[in-house]
């Protein structure tokens, strides 16, 4: 049998990633979801978690308010909690 690349999954989101929570956010959606997964199983970080919850919320629950909350901050930049909060979308 000829080599297997195995690759071990991330349990956490790169450093170099975490400078923001929009980020992260754009970090995960380019993953696998087995990466998300992971992460979301695996972190100890806080943030990590809430990124992974709101990008497998949108994939697998099929959850309209997270797709759109998702899809607004990969599309349109940064923006703070509290200016979703305000513009009347998914509470936080």
């Amino acid at each position: 049998m000829g080599k297997e690349v195995v690759r071990k999954l991330l349990s956490n989101v790169p450093e170099e990633h975490r400078i923001t929570d929009d980020a992260r956010l754009e970090w995960m959606w380019n993953q696998r979801l087995a990466t998300v997964q992971n992460i979301f199983t695996n972190t100890t970080n806080v943030r990590d978690r809430m990124a992974a919850t709101l990008v497998l919320g949108a994939a697998f629950s099929a959850n309209l308010a997270s797709i759109e909350l998702l899809l607004r901050r990969l599309e349109s930049g940064a923006m703070s909690d509290e200016a979703i909060v305000e513009a009347d979308s998914l509470v936080i």
